[in-house]
This record gives structure tokens, C-alpha cells and sequence, in this order.
């Protein structure tokens, strides 16, 4: 992906002469104002130019953080300010300080400008009726920059106030104010939201307005999957006209109404405190050869492996100068790819997985980032080959058979984390790290994770083994799939290895779902809390609901229609539990009626939950379940 660098240094002449003239004239007005902090309320953009998304927070380090922000066009010039006085700058002093005036007390850092390589809209997608394209379009590419500063020179646990700036030509557009700071210190006390499953769900806006009004500051978000519905569309993250796209949401610019009737903005949140994502299964966008829907680009991905093999029988047509980029984009393109997750955030990218799976230290906390993640299918499971018309987890459809890249290959892992992966190795060794040894909290975060109730534990997290049935003649006539419980790799091998170093929290989302469970050393905690406010159910003797498990010929010991395959008990919530019609709590929040939002408090070592019943909107949130993480 080619980078565009706006010509910060290179400005015409009489452009140079404005900022100086400008400048001089600024400087007397803004060294004459008092020394005083940004107002807490200029956070609202100003300028002839729109921003699309609110600046937001990456990769903070010992004495600096990353700015990032997006924009609908190239432009000439994206900029941060920062200091005391940049909430009350204005118009012209904005403009000129964008285009290099130097202004008293403000500090002006230039960011780098990429374009995000895959982005793009269709016929589904909820954007302006004049915007939105005609299903004979297909995929419609849209135009998105990127623009990143990297802060140095900051202060560990002061916070300062910032602005962005964007110019095209004679117009700009400049963000409210917000505050940054360099990463937290050890013995520094966080707030950190635990949060997962947004996927501009319709009650996502109000579970994190109540979020950023319960908690106050929030110091750092840890997101465990799922931001979106479809990686690849644009609206999804940025402008949905539902108003429960990813960013606005985030940034308290949303504007859905919930489920109740009232319409809520989500939370100024991530302005101000930096974001750690893990891959959900909706950050891994699918096949997108050929596709004429995103929807289709996204439910039909291929193992790597399947590509591959298709790769080398076109190779001489597609790269018949061998050039290695073309073969990967090729086997992206007709297999899977997290590629716009990845341009979209700035992550440690140092394990063999990239920023895929990684390890930060925040504050008293070692986070540890995992890529657990598989393609959901749907529950088919036709006995009759000669049936299959549908390509599920558990079957491929008889229309397919003689075509690879058509299958689904069941509910095929995107990135292995059994033993004998690469992901386990790199994870063995940061369990065996003096950073994690020394850390306070230990915590892992994963989509799917070895404990739960919800409808998304089942099948058993491992490859899916292929069954071909053939007619006496040998003519290939179905393909089944059988998922063996004994071979479940996040509960054989992943669950001792976390339990054994002694891990105090894995967080994990994906059944849209709250419900915890303790380890048997009694110290690791499993947290799943991504009921943001819609639910896809618990299935346990109290919930009233039991999975769909497959018929014969499928095994019957592979599958659990009620309770935690992982074979720990729930735990039920310690201060306002849910409850059954005859008044028994319940050990699950499965309610679409209520939004449940988590907070990490390090400074009293516990976990803290929150419920809050949009049935009655005017009643604050009561917190649901509380448990320490002190050892």
C-alpha cells in the first residue's frame, strides 16, 4: 500500500508569507490569553471540511501515543495540536497552525497519510440512498484515508489537550478538544472497559453511553472481537445511517434508537483512552475474488491451504513472473484476510502473527491478545446427501462438490492455537516472560474461549474432520463434517496453559452473552461480557433453551444441546443477578432488555459488572456482579 505524504514541508511561497503574517499576529493574542485548561465541552468539530471519524488513541508508549483519525479525502495537510491552550483556538488560528504557522504554546505534529486498501460498500450497506450502490454494482470501492502522529516528549500521567486538523486546499476541518497521555505507569490506577460484540448492534449505542456515565474516566478499552459485522464495508465503522457504526459509537457521535424507543450516542471514549482490539470472527473478511456482495465476501472464506493448492494450478496465468506479493494477494483474496483490521489499527506487531495476536503492558496489567477465532456456520445437518442444498458447519451443499473453492470446509479455524502452532509457542514463551512474571494482573483476551453457556461454544473448537461419502462406484456424493469434543483445542490445550501460569482474567466474547466461571486453581477467572444488549442466549436448565445438536450419523458424544462444555460451573452474580419467573438468580444475562458493560478497576483489584434495564431508562445502572483479581 503506497503512502501519500501531504506536502508539510514543501508549501508555496505566498502560503508561507500567510502563516508567517498569520502567525505573528496569533502570537500576540494567544500568549496574552491565561494559561488555563481546554474547556471539557469544545469537543465538537469545527471547519468547512468534515472529519470522519473524532481522532482516537494507538500504541501508547513511555512518553508518547499515537493520534489516528479518518477522512474522505487525500488532502494537503493533517496535523495534531496539542497544549494548554488548543481548546480556544480559533478558526483562522487553526487553519494557519495547519498549514505551519508556529502558534505559543502549542505543540503542531505532522501525521502520515495511507489509504485503506479495502474498503468498500454495496447494495446492502446502510449509507444515503444517493451514496448507496445499485446491486448490479456489485463491490464499490470507497476512497478512505488514514492519518497518524506519533507524540513523543509526554509525561507520564498528565494528561494534555488535543485537536486534529485536515486541509484541502483552502478549507479545513479540525476535531474537538480531547486528552491524550503517554502509557500509564506501574502502581498508576486504570479504569479499563471490557467490552466485545458491538457489530452495530441496535442497543450497542446506549450499552456504551451508560458505560462512559456509570464508569467515568475510562482509562484504556480492552475490545475481545466482533467490532463490526463486515470488515470490509466502510459504513460499518464509520457512518452507518442507523447510527451505531464502530467509531461514532465509540466516540460518543452515534445516534441510534435503542430497543426502548430513546435514541443514545454511545460515549466519548476512545478520544481519550487508548484501544486494544483481539480478532473476532467479523474482523476476517472472506473470499473476496469474484464476490458481487460483501455479505457473500464474508460467509465464503477457504483455509489458506485450499487456496493454495488453487493457486498453483493458475499460477502461470495470474504471476507468471513469480512475483511473491501477487501469490499472497492472490491467496487473500480467495481464501481470507483481517487486512483492513489491520490498516485500521496500530498494534504491537512483533509475534509471528503481526498484530493479529500480541502482548502490551498497561498500566499494572500484562494483556495478552489472542487470535482464537473460527467462520460461524449455520446448523444443517441433513442425513441425506442427495438433500444438502445448504453449506453449513456440518455439511457441504451436493451443488459444490466438485468445486474446492465453492466449500465451506465446515467451521474451519482462521489461526491455529492448539499445541502444536505457532500462536501456542510465541504464547508459551510471554507466559514465560519477566513482563508477565512482574505484572499485577494478568489478563488474556480471546473471541472464543474455552468456557461458556451461549449457542457459539458449540461445536468443539478443532478442525473439522472431513467425511466424504462415495457410491459403490466411488463417485463422490456428500461431504459431512465431525467436530471430536476430545480434541477441543482451547480446553486441552489452551486452558492448562493459561491456568498453569497463572493467568487472573480471560475475557472472551462471541454467544453475545454474560457469564463467568472460576478455573479449578481457583485463580483464573473466565469472564464472557459481550451482552451489549442483544443476546443470542444462554442454554442451561434455567434459561428455557437448548441448542440445535446434529442427528445420526453424527455422534452424539461431539455435541451439547444444555450447559458448559468446558465443564466448569457458572458462577451466579454477586450483587444483582437476573432471575428465573420463580425468582431463582440466575449464573447468565441473556436479556435483549438489558445492556450489561464491564469495568477492570486496578486501583481496588476487581471486576465490577453492570446491568442496565432499557425498559426503565431513567433508572442508573446497578451493578450486577463484582469478584477480585488480587492476589
Amino acid at each position: 500500500m503506497s503512502v501519500l505524504r501531504p506536502p508539510f514541508v514543501l508549501v508555496a511561497a505566498s502560503a508561507v508569507a500567510f502563516c508567517t503574517l498569520i502567525g505573528a499576529s496569533l502570537s500576540a493574542t494567544t500568549a496574552a490569553a491565561p494559561a488555563v485548561p481546554a474547556p471539557a465541552s469544545s469537543t465538537d468539530p469545527v471547519g468547512a471540511l468534515s472529519l470522519l471519524t473524532d481522532p482516537f488513541l494507538q500504541a501508547p508508549k513511555a512518553d508518547g501515543v499515537n493520534v489516528v483519525w479518518f477522512t474522505e479525502y487525500a488532502g494537503d495537510a493533517h496535523v495534531v495540536l496539542l497544549g494548554e491552550s488548543v481548546g480556544r483556538l480559533g478558526m483562522a488560528q487553526l487553519k494557519a497552525a495547519a498549514m505551519g504557522a508556529r502558534l505559543p504554546g502549542i505543540r503542531r505534529v505532522e501525521a502520515e497519510t495511507t489509504r485503506l486498501s479495502q474498503v468498500a460498500e454495496d447494495a446492502a450497506s446502510n449509507v444515503p440512498a444517493d451514496r448507496r450502490p445499485a446491486p448490479a454494482d456489485g463491490v464499490v470501492e470507497r476512497a478512505v484515508w488514514r492519518h497518524e502522529a506519533t507524540l513523543t516528549g509526554l509525561t507520564a500521567g498528565e494528561r494534555v489537550p488535543y485537536r486534529v486538523v485536515s486541509t484541502q486546499r483552502a478549507r479545513f476541518g479540525a476535531s474537538g478538544t480531547f486528552r491524550l497521555q503517554p502509557a500509564p505507569v506501574a502502581g498508576q490506577d486504570l479504569r479499563i472497559l471490557l467490552t466485545s460484540d458491538h457489530q452495530a448492534m441496535v442497543n450497542t449505542p446506549a450499552n456504551l453511553q451508560k458505560a462512559a456515565e456509570t464508569i467515568g474516566d475510562i482509562d484504556a478499552v480492552f475490545l475481545a472481537g466482533d467490532l463490526v459485522n463486515i470488515p470490509d464495508r466502510a459504513s460499518e465503522w464509520f457512518d452507518d445511517t442507523r447510527g451505531s457504526a464502530f467509531f461514532p459509537v465509540l466516540q460518543g457521535n452515534g445516534g441510534r434508537v435503542a430497543t426502548n424507543g430513546r435514541s443514545y450516542a454511545g460515549g466519548e471514549i476512545i478520544q481519550n483512552a487508548p484501544l486494544y482490539p483481539a480478532v473476532g470472527n467479523h474482523e476476517v473478511q472472506g473470499r473476496r475474488a469474484g464476490a458481487t456482495s460483501l455479505n457473500t465476501s464474508f460467509n465464503a472464506p477457504v483455509p489458506r491451504a485450499v487456496a493454495e493448492a488453487a493457486y498453483e494450478a493458475v499460477a502461470d496465468d495470474v504471476n507468471p513472473t513469480g512475483d511473491p506479493a501477487v501469490r499472497e494477494r492472490w491467496i487473500a483474496d480467495n481464501s481470507f484476510s483481517t487486512t483492513t483490521y489491520e490498516e485500521i489499527f496500530t498494534l504491537p506487531d512483533d509475534s509471528p502473527g503481526g498484530e493479529t495476536y500480541y502482548a502490551v503492558t498497561v498500566g499494572d496489567v500484562r494483556l495478552i491478545s489472542l487470535y482464537s477465532t473460527r467462520i460461524w456456520r449455520g446448523t444443517t445437518a441433513n442425513p441425506d446427501p442427495a438433500a444438502r442444498t445448504a453449506t453449513t458447519r456440518y455439511q457441504e451443499s451436493r451443488a459444490t462438490l466438485d468445486n474446492p473453492l465453492a466449500q465451506g470446509y465446515g467451521e474451519h479455524i482462521f489461526e491455529a492455537i492448539d499445541a502444536s502452532s505457532e500462536q501456542y509457542a510465541w504464547l508459551t514463551e510471554e507466559l514465560a516472560s519477566e513482563e508477565f512474571a512482574t505484572a499485577k494482573y494478568r489478563v488474556v483476551m480471546l473471541h472464543e474461549g474455552p468456557q461458556g453457556l451461549g449457542d457459539n461454544v458449540m461445536p468443539a473448537f478443532t478442525d473439522p474432520v472431513r467425511i466424504e461419502e462415495r457410491s459403490a462406484d466411488g463417485t463422490l456424493t456428500g461431504v459431512r463434517y465431525e467436530y471430536p469434543a476430545s480434541e477441543n483445542h482451547l480446553l486441552q490445550d489452551l486452558q492448562p496453559l493459561l491456568e498453569n501460569a497463572g493467568v487472573d482474567l480471560v475475557q472472551n466474547g462471541h454467544s453475545h452473552l454474560w457469564n463467568r466461571f472460576v478455573g479449578a486453581n481457583g485463580v483464573t477467572n473466565y469472564l464472557e461480557t459481550s451482552n451489549t444488549g442483544n443476546s443470542y442466549g444462554a442454554f442451561h436448565e434455567l434459561s428455557g433453551r437448548t441448542r440445535p445438536v446434529p442427528p445420526a450419523p453424527w455422534n452424539p458424544a461431539n455435541y451439547w444441546a444444555l450447559g458448559n462444555p468446558g465443564g466448569l460451573a457458572p458462577i451466579v452474580p454477586t450483587e444483582n443477578p437476573h432471575r428465573s419467573a420463580d425468582g431463582t438468580p440466575l449464573p447468565f444475562v441473556q436479556s435483549n432488555d438489558h445492556a450489561v458493560f464491564t469495568v477492570l478497576d486496578t486501583g481496588a483489584g476487581e471486576v465490577v459488572s453492570y446491568s442496565y434495564d432499557l425498559r426503565t431508562p431513567d433508572a442508573d445502572p446497578v451493578v450486577l456482579d463484582r469478584f477480585s483479581v488480587q492476589r
